[in-house]
């Protein structure tokens, strides 16, 4: 099967949170940045409290659950920041029944370093393969898909 999630870059430094929703759920960057992203910034918004505003149906982890990327889907994930020293990252990674993706928002900022699958950075000196990460939460393929096809769960499963 082939990914879901089309990548998009995070039009800012610090908004790697909000642009992996977006993602998630298929929506401009941008669109979720200007409704979420300050609130978030700010620690009046949690992720928890993002996914369930968007509507998205999730699974969350703690990180002592360590689960492993067996199910399709796409995990969202915490990982050591390239750029920002002592900082966090939000990436995502999209798991199908063949292969996985790493789908990280800061690639295609200028000189910036992102993540890549192990052994997908052909030789890019900014791509840095994945090493390090926390699962935060699981969506299912089924449920990506209800978000772009606009489905009910029942439909698509059929």
């Amino acid at each position: 099967m082939s990914p879901i999630i089309t990548h998009q870059m995070q039009p800012c430094p610090y908004s790697c949170v909000s642009t992996c929703l977006a993602m998630i759920v298929g929506r401009p960057a941008q669109e979720v940045i200007e409704e979420m992203h300050q609130p978030y910034r700010d620690g009046d918004l949690t992720l928890r409290q993002m996914l369930e505003r968007l509507g998205v149906e999730y699974t969350a982890f703690f990180s002592l659950d360590c689960p492993p990327l067996a199910d399709e889907g796409v995990y969202l994930c915490t990982s050591p920041s390239l750029n920002i020293e002592g900082g966090n990252h939000q990436i995502l990674i999209e798991v199908t029944d063949e292969n996985y993706f790493v789908l990280d928002p800061v690639q295609g900022r200028k000189d910036r370093k992102y993540y890549v699958a192990r052994g997908k950075g052909d030789g890019i000196p900014l791509a840095i393969d994945l090493g390090g990460f926390v699962v935060d939460a699981f969506i299912s393929r089924d449920h990506l898909l209800v978000h772009r096809n606009g489905e009910p769960l029942a439909e698509v499963a059929a």
